[in-house]
């Protein structure tokens, strides 16, 4: 059974200086009422924002909601995907968290630290715009010349018209679609309950968090 939720997601895309990308989607009854993205300078103000939603009910963000102590910091979720999708046009986005851009790892545990400051219950899910695109229509990620056909992809989606500026807000568009979907039950593939292969631990900075990805 779908649930009928009713609430304020908001996508993260923590895109660096000037480029933080965010979405609120504003639910009634699982209907989505409205949708708006924009583009922030910084962490800070990306913070400010989602403590002001007084009726957050949950996060759908493109960085590590967890670290693992192991080679490379590779984590079940990130080896899964490598296996998953293998094909040229998406296997270069799917790499070890040692090799990401620090703005994407602390700006995105930054605000789940501080969401979950206030907020022990909020449900949060891990992204993975780049990948998640290729799997909805089978394209390589390409905001730049594929503009049209990936607004298109977020209105098919969404059900409501949303047109990001850049690249930024399109990931925390889809961010936030992934948690719309995870939070309905539609999702069910949770990346983070899959065991260890070998001498390593997941650290969770921000609380247990989620992955779930379309089936």
């Amino acid at each position: 059974m779908i649930m009928r939720i009713t609430g304020t997601i908001i996508g993260y895309d923590p895109g660096g200086d000037k480029h933080h990308g965010l979405t609120r989607l504003v639910l009634k009854n699982g209907s989505i009422q409205e949708g708006t993205t924009e583009t922030l300078d910084n962490a800070e103000q990306v913070i400010k924002i989602a403590q002001e939603q007084r009726s957050l009910i949950a996060v759908g963000v493109d960085t590590l909601t967890c670290w693992s102590t192991g080679k490379s910091s590779w984590r079940p979720a990130d080896l899964w995907l490598m296996e998953k999708y293998k094909e040229k046009e998406i296997k270069n986005s799917i790499v070890s968290p040692n090799s990401l851009r620090g703005a994407m790892a602390l700006n995105g545990m930054a605000l789940l630290v501080s969401l979950r400051n206030k907020r022990p219950e909020l449900f949060i899910t891990e992204t993975h715009p780049k990948v998640l695109f290729w799997f909805l229509e089978r394209e390589k990620y390409d905001y730049e010349n594929k503009k049209n056909l990936m607004d298109k992809t977020l209105m098919k989606n969404l059900g409501v018209r949303i047109s990001p500026a850049n690249n930024h807000e399109w990931d925390s568009a889809i961010s936030a679609f992934a948690a719309l979907q995870s939070l309905k039950g539609i999702w069910k593939h949770d990346l983070h309950e899959m065991p260890m292969a070998g001498e390593e631990r997941l650290v969770s900075p921000c609380g247990a968090t989620h992955y779930f990805w379309p089936e």
